[in-house]
C-alpha cells in the first residue's frame, strides 16, 4: 500500500506529523489517529505541509502488512516514524 505523510509547517500544529487521507485541489486531509480520525480530518492547504516524501523501511513494513487506514494503523506508522527522526 502506498501513502504520504506530511509535516505541519504553519498554524498552531506546526511540527505535527500526519497521514494524507485525500488530496482535493490544493488542500490535503490529514489524520494522526489522535484527535484528528479518519472521520473527522483535518484540511490543510498544502503550502502549509512539508510532503515526507522518503518513508523509512521501517514504517513501509508496517503498511505492507495492514492495508487500511484505519486510526490504530496511522498511530502506530506515525510513532513508528517519529522514533526513528532525529530530535530537532
Amino acid at each position: 500500500m502506498t501513502f504520504t505523510m506530511a509535516k505541519s509547517i504553519a498554524g498552531h500544529d506546526k511540527t505535527e506529523v500526519y497521514v494524507v487521507i485525500r488530496e482535493e485541489g490544493d488542500c490535503v486531509f490529514l489524520a494522526n489517529g489522535k484527535n484528528k480520525t479518519v472521520a473527522s480530518p483535518k484540511r490543510k492547504k498544502l503550502k502549509h505541509v512539508q510532503l515526507i516524501k522518503h518513508i523509512p523501511a521501517e514504517v513501509t513494513e508496517v503498511s505492507e502488512k495492514e492495508n487500511d487506514f484505519k486510526d490504530l494503523w496511522i498511530k502506530r506508522v506515525i510513532s513508528i516514524y517519529t522514533g526513528l527522526r532525529p530530535k530537532e
